[in-house]
């Protein structure tokens, strides 16, 4: 007669699918914090190019149209504008993903500032990732069909390092 009881096999076996679940409930967090990060770099690429050029803070809305609606004028400008705005948002994504996204009871494998440089260095990667998609559809698709696709695999790269080992765990003792 077989026992009812659980053994080591179906221990783990849960352990395998309460992780799964709980990886996917993390990604959809870290994807939503990503989203708030796009937004955030947006506006920080808008301040910085206006103030870079000398525009008001109260022209906002205004510039957000030009840079919507017209080619770039000063290439340089907007280059340091978007590092300005990459390097904004990942603090922010960075700030919001420990604070939510990868909050744990357990301890931490590595420090605060270790994080925050394995995070930037991840992001890296995921921008890398975001930029190779973009490269290589360009020719096949719309850019902004690609840049999606670009995002999506960037966004998998970024969570899957990110979870991996900018926020690993200490194991329980």
């Amino acid at each position: 007669m077989r026992s009812t009881e659980p053994g080591p096999s179906d221990r783990a076996a849960v352990e395998a699918l309460s992780g799964g679940a709980r990886d996917i409930v993390r990604y959809g967090k870290f994807f939503l914090v990503g989203l708030t990060g796009v937004f955030v770099n947006l506006v920080a690429f808008v301040i910085t190019v206006d103030a870079l050029s000398g525009t008001p803070l109260s022209n906002f809305y205004s510039s957000v149209i030009h840079f919507v609606s017209k080619t770039a004028s000063n290439p340089v400008l907007y280059v340091t504008g978007s590092v300005v705005a990459f390097v904004v948002a990942t603090l922010w994504n960075f700030a919001f993903n420990s604070l939510w996204t990868f909050r744990t009871t357990l301890g931490r494998r590595h420090s605060p500032t270790r994080r925050l440089g394995l995070y930037f260095g991840v992001s890296v990667g995921s921008l890398s990732v975001n930029e190779a998609v973009l490269l290589v559809t360009q020719t096949v698709l719309p850019p902004l069909i690609g840049q999606a696709i670009g995002i999506l695999m960037g966004s998998v790269v970024g969570f899957l390092g990110n979870n991996r080992y900018t926020f690993a765990e200490t194991s329980p003792a």
